[in-house]
């Protein structure tokens, strides 16, 4: 089930990209909306049980994941929350490998919490519901990635073949991830949501502060991410 939700987004997102070439507006929509569900369910749900199964080291992990994301978009070049940092991508008819190894990297990253079997500190527990809550928020986040991508993509004078199969690797990075996730030690499950958690923070937090650069009141881009922690707040408590 967790893949092909993960896979469907991305297609959805390559699909928006490839018959709605005017949808700038849309996602940067999608985008704020997103980026107050991750928020949400990064401090609600997320950090509670990253504390209470890391112990008090749990932030040690959070600041790594941090690290990584801020490396990761050296290469990626800012796609993982909504656009292309250097504009000289656009006009060169070479496919950026170091952009295309740090989105697949941070989406293989993303997704190996999702099938770890977790063990509580105290005793067996069930995180089925937890993994879901991750996975929801990640993958509204990842259309907007794709739309992101395949815009990035089918603006290259390369050949469409191409581009399909580069979207198919993003589409299954993160089932890889999960897939790799379910093979590991249960007790690495905090460590490895730790991590996720310091990436879906700086994303988030990136995503909102960014889109308010002359720091203004804009009330459509408020009521966009009050939505999205509604949304992530409510599938925290239920």
């Amino acid at each position: 089930m967790d893949y092909v939700v993960l896979i469907s987004a991305v297609i959805i997102g390559a699909g928006i990209a490839y018959f709605f070439q005017n949808n700038s507006k849309f996602n940067k929509q999608l985008l704020m909306f997103s980026a107050g569900l991750l928020l949400a369910i990064t401090v609600l749900d997320m950090f509670p049980s990253l504390y209470i199964d890391g112990g008090i080291n749990a932030g040690i992990w959070i600041i790594i994941g941090v690290s990584i994301q801020l490396i990761l978009e050296g290469l990626s070049k800012g796609i993982e929350h909504g656009h292309l940092h250097s504009s000289e991508h656009h006009t060169d008819s070479v496919i950026p490998i170091s952009v295309m190894l740090g989105l697949f990297i941070h989406s293989f990253l993303e997704g190996t919490p999702l099938e770890v079997h977790h063990i509580h500190n105290h005793g067996a527990h069930d995180h089925s519901m937890h993994s879901s809550n991750i996975l929801w928020a990640l993958s509204i986040h990842k259309i907007s990635e794709s739309i992101v991508l395949s815009t990035f993509l089918f603006s290259l004078p390369i050949k469409r073949i191409y581009s399909f199969s580069i979207l198919v690797l993003f589409a299954v990075s993160a089932p890889i991830g999960a897939f790799f996730g379910s093979f590991l030690d249960p007790h690495i499950y905090p460590k490895l949501l730790g991590i996720v958690a310091g990436i879906f923070l700086h994303i988030s937090s990136v995503i909102i502060f960014e889109s308010n650069e002359k720091h203004s009141l804009n009330w459509q881009k408020l009521l966009l991410v009050f939505s999205g922690m509604f949304v992530g707040f409510l599938i925290s408590v239920v």
